[in-house]
């Protein structure tokens, strides 16, 4: 190797070297709001505090994050970035077709229930009260939902299902249900109660399921006997 060749090859390692490092920290802050946002909510959850429980300056926090909004939004990004990719890793162990689709209602509560989703949670009530964090949150619930109404109907179709409507109702009510029972079992603790109701919305799902099959197997069929 020759010398050029040593300092071109040991240069990028010095600024990955502090990317990293600055990438680290920005880490360290943001679960370190996670944290505080799933032990005392959002109300309470102050820059200071989130300083304090990661054990960085006050000058580490304003270079990555000037505002508690900067904060929570980069919280909230990175908890929905977390949520869809759990639920991917989970959906990529199983074999293709209705298992894995039927798989995905425990892969996502289990999703909901990981620590940066409950923070997600506290962060979507907020949202509604404080304005200049419903503004800029708003695009990161949209994405989220998108990704996951979009996941589930790609499942769908590959089961033969044509009803998006209905799928993307299913996902709605879906989400809508995991986020309350979460909500219920971060004030009452009882994990039992909430499991018990999510294997009845996965009972839920196979009937829907298997109903929206049925009907296009029958829809077929009539349109091949009309076309006799």
């Amino acid at each position: 190797m020759t010398a050029n060749q040593t300092l071109s090859s040991s240069a990028p390692k010095v600024r990955g070297g502090h990317a990293e490092r600055s990438a680290q920290m920005r880490q360290r802050l943001i679960d370190a709001a996670v944290a505080c946002l799933r032990r005392v909510g959002y109300a309470a959850t102050t820059t200071q505090l989130v300083m304090e429980e990661a054990g960085v300056s006050r000058g580490a926090m304003l270079h990555h994050f000037p505002t508690k909004v900067d904060l929570i939004i980069a919280v909230g990004e990175a908890a929905a970035l977390h949520q869809n990719r759990y639920v991917r890793r989970r959906l990529a162990d199983a074999p293709a077709g209705m298992e894995r689709y039927l798989l995905l209602t425990r892969a996502t509560w289990e999703a909901i229930c990981e620590p940066p989703a409950l923070a997600l949670i506290e962060i979507m009530m907020a949202s509604r009260s404080d304005p200049v964090l419903g503004a800029r949150f708003l695009s990161i619930a949209e994405m989220l939902e998108a990704e996951q109404r979009d996941g589930v109907w790609n499942l769908a179709k590959e089961l033969g299902v044509r009803d998006r409507e209905t799928i993307d109702r299913m996902v709605r009510l879906h989400i809508g249900a995991m986020r309350g029972l979460a909500i219920e079992m971060i004030f009452n603790g009882d994990r039992a109660a909430a499991e018990a109701s999510i294997s009845l919305l996965e009972s839920y799902t196979r009937k829907l399921t298997g109903e929206l099959l049925t009907t296009r197997l029958n829809d077929a069929r009539t349109g091949f006997e009309r076309g006799l």
